[in-house]
This record gives C-alpha cells, sequence and structure tokens, in this order.
C-alpha cells in the first residue's frame, strides 16, 4: 500500500503544469504606505525578477489626480529588477502610485500605493 501512494505522489509531481514566474513587487522608496519628510525625486520600485522597462508603466499622481512624475520610466542600470521613475517637485499631501510591469518573460503585474509627503 505505501508504494501505492509514492507511485499516485509521483504521478501528479510529474504532471503538475509548470510554475511561471511574475515580478511582484519587493520594495519601494518611498515605502508603501510611509510618510516622508524631504520630498522624493523619484520613485523606485524592486521587483522579484527583471522587468522591461519598455512594457511597464509607472504613474504617480497627487491628491487630485494630477500627476506628479517626469514620465521617463528607466531601468536602473545596476538592478534589472528596479525601475525609476522622476518626480516632479512635491509639495506636502498624500500621493498614489500605480504601476504595471511585465517581466522579461512577459507577464503582467500590477498594484497602487500610496505615501505621503509631510515635512
Amino acid at each position: 500500500m505505501p508504494r501505492f501512494f509514492l507511485v499516485l505522489a509521483a504521478i501528479f509531481l510529474l504532471a503538475a503544469p509548470p510554475a511561471f514566474a511574475h515580478a511582484m513587487l519587493r520594495g519601494s522608496d518611498p515605502a508603501v504606505g510611509s510618510t516622508v519628510k524631504t520630498p522624493p525625486t523619484e520613485v523606485s520600485l524592486t521587483f522579484s525578477e527583471s522587468v522591461d522597462p519598455g512594457l511597464s508603466h509607472v504613474e504617480v499622481t497627487d491628491a487630485q489626480g494630477a500627476r506628479v512624475d517626469a514620465g521617463m520610466l528607466r531601468l536602473d542600470p545596476a538592478n534589472p529588477n528596479r525601475l525609476l521613475v522622476a518626480l516632479k517637485p512635491l509639495v506636502a499631501g498624500t500621493y498614489t502610485v500605480m504601476w504595471h510591469a511585465v517581466s522579461t518573460d512577459t507577464h503582467k503585474t500590477q498594484g497602487k500605493f500610496t505615501f505621503t509627503m509631510a515635512p
């Protein structure tokens, strides 16, 4: 009987579909939900795997919905898992970061978070 369970387990393991990786958000600067005292000049998003900046998008808006990012999304030259977007000068308030990232294997993830700037 134990041999039956071993054979059954082997069949399930061999028949399992392959796992597809996705670029999951691992961290950001400013951090998700944080309050910063100094206005950041850029937002960085770090993912679990390398991302394609040409297929990804990051938008930062103020409380009124106006864009405050400079629109120039780029890959960190020192880390292919990190996207950077420059910001216009910020004033005190809450900002929303909306993103979608496409990993180099073409899987898309998305999300949003806020941070507050309170000098």
